[in-house]
């Protein structure tokens, strides 16, 4: 299953004219269902509107690109109530008892589904290189805060 970093960057392709309308800038997740609902994509220029595309509105959902019927599919209006990728990561992850597990990383995205199964989580340099990172599954009741995540 890919990482959240592993699809910013993706192109997203218009299958009618073969066009690339963007790369994955963000990602767009909601907490309550624990699924993707957007992608935000990069256009070159920080002055203009978000253009974003709905989870729905894709044809092709990775692993190496998207794709989408055509560019009709990329709006302008970000949808409420959903948090950013790049919000999430450096989040402290605690259980429910205050114990502290680490720094949320990434998410872990199944695909085509757009279900977010896990959190990759870091315990600190050391043990990221000495035994690699962990992933959490995403199992019973999750809390998304401001500054951190708790799992019941």
């Amino acid at each position: 299953m890919p990482k959240g970093r592993e699809l910013v960057g993706l192109p997203v392709i218009s299958q009618d004219r073969g066009e690339e309308l963007g790369r994955v800038q963000d990602l767009l997740y909601d907490e309550t269902t624990g699924l993707l609902k957007a992608l935000i994509l990069a256009d070159g220029s920080w002055l203009q509107q978000p253009r974003v595309v709905s989870f729905e509105e894709l044809q092709s959902r990775g692993p190496k690109t998207f794709t989408v019927a055509g560019a009709e599919a990329v709006g302008h209006e970000l949808p409420a109530g959903l948090r950013r990728w790049q919000e999430i990561k450096g989040l402290r992850l605690l259980s429910r008892d205050g114990q502290e597990l680490g720094l949320v990383e990434d998410l872990v995205v199944d695909l085509p589904s757009g279900q977010v199964k896990a959190l990759e989580i870091s315990t600190g340099l050391v043990n990221d290189l000495l035994e690699g990172r962990q992933e959490i599954p995403l199992t019973g009741e999750v809390k998304w805060g401001t500054q951190a995540v708790i799992m019941g």
